[in-house]
């Protein structure tokens, strides 16, 4: 009898953590696209995707935004950092995530770390081709690395140019969180 209940014991634990251990992330959200309109995940980089804001918000009320946001039955958004925002450009080696635009969060945050490899050509009316997410060249989007060396700035994502720049904390730009 012993043996029956420490096997069941056993048997139980197992279930538990199979049932209630596993990611539960990749059956809750859909694999991103460009078409992507609700929050999903970037199998690439393993983050989850807030929708696109309907407003346009200061950096200080995009940081708020992000840390009141629930969505997809989650609280714990962020407003992405500049390495987590450039893991949503794509067709712009030298500003995706790995290439050769410096802007890394916390290591080169300074205006002397954008150099032109940071976008690519110029494309109005793009469709979404810089970005995984579909967002075209009109979208600005905030990350929370403020400018080291002007702390009134703050890097952001542009995907007109698939572009990581910088720009001033109190005018206006869409927000994406992340989790």
């Amino acid at each position: 009898m012993k043996k029956f209940f420490v096997c069941f014991a056993v048997f139980a634990a197992l279930i538990f953590v199979i049932g209630c251990g596993g990611d539960t992330d990749d059956a809750q959200f859909p694999e991103c696209s460009a078409s992507s309109g609700t929050p999903c995940k970037d199998s690439s980089s393993g983050l989850i995707w807030s929708a696109r804001s309907s407003s346009s918000y200061t950096w200080s009320n995009a940081v708020s935004y992000c840390d009141n946001l629930t969505e997809g039955g989650y609280s714990d958004w962020h407003l992405p950092n500049i390495n987590e925002l450039r893991t949503l450009i794509k067709n712009c080696a030298g500003s995706q995530t790995g290439g050769s635009c410096a802007v890394q969060d916390p290591s080169c945050l300074s205006s002397s770390c954008y150099s032109s490899s940071c976008y690519c050509s110029y494309m109005e009316n793009n469709g979404g081709y810089y970005s995984k997410l579909g967002d075209d060249d009109t979208v600005y989007l905030w990350s929370s690395s403020p400018r080291s060396d002007d702390t009134g700035d703050a890097w952001i994502v542009i995907f007109y140019y698939g572009y990581v720049s910088y720009y001033y904390k109190a005018d206006y730009s869409n927000v994406r969180c992340v989790r």
